[in-house]
């Protein structure tokens, strides 16, 4: 399932000057775009309604970059893991550090399981299944949050999230898999789960307007 059309597609990869540049050059420069679209909720994870607002989360942010990974010839596919917030708050790896959430922020964790399912994408070079997400834009580096920075364009990127072993290759359904998950879930933990989202947003869009990331 394809959200973007032709037309749509070939728009953005215009604006963004894609058709300039080599393959390669072309594959890491859509991967930073979008990437740098910032990160919050909008209540829709349509890639169009991404791309105007410059925001999203996991699952629009990724669906834009897959529609125009296709709008340049690549095969891709959903990915998603299963994710716990309160897993931002300690990493095992090196490269993850602790996530400063606000206090009201770090109660809600306390006080809820709050379980999400995370997308990203994989996109098929030289024969191989590539890993990239583009979850947290840069400015939230500042927040403990991790993301790629200089990526070469070839090789797989750790996830912005940690998730567990619990993974979904969902082809081109990732948005109906997401929703089928989510759907699942507890009533009490979509709520907490919805709670937090906007907590989370309305926090880091205040930090934006202050100037303090």
């Amino acid at each position: 399932m394809e959200f973007l059309s032709e037309k749509e597609r070939m728009k953005i990869l215009k604006t963004w000057d894609i058709y300039e540049l080599s393959l390669k050059e072309q594959i890491i420069k859509i991967f930073e775009k979008v990437r740098d679209i910032r990160f919050g909720s909008i209540d829709s994870r349509d890639p169009m309604d991404v791309y105007k607002a410059n925001k999203g989360t996991c699952s629009g942010k990724h669906f834009l970059l897959r529609d125009l990974y296709k709008g340049i010839g690549l095969k891709t596919k959903d990915m998603i893991c299963m994710q716990r917030w309160k897993d931002l708050t300690w990493f095992p790896a090196d490269m993850y550090e602790l996530v400063n959430f606000s206090e009201n922020l770090k109660q809600m964790l306390k006080q809820h399981e709050i379980i999400d399912f995370h997308n990203y994408v994989k996109i098929l070079l030289n024969g191989k299944w590539i890993q990239l997400d583009v979850t947290i834009d840069l400015p939230l580096k500042k927040l403990g949050f991790y993301t790629t920075e200089n990526w070469n364009g070839k090789s797989d990127m750790p996830l912005c999230f940690c998730g567990s072993h619990k993974i979904w290759d969902c082809g081109d359904n990732g948005m109906e898999k997401k929703r089928e998950l989510v759907k699942k879930l507890p009533e009490h933990i979509r709520t907490a789960r919805h709670q937090f989202l906007q907590s989370l947003t309305k926090w880091i869009d205040n930090l934006r307007e202050t100037g303090e990331i």
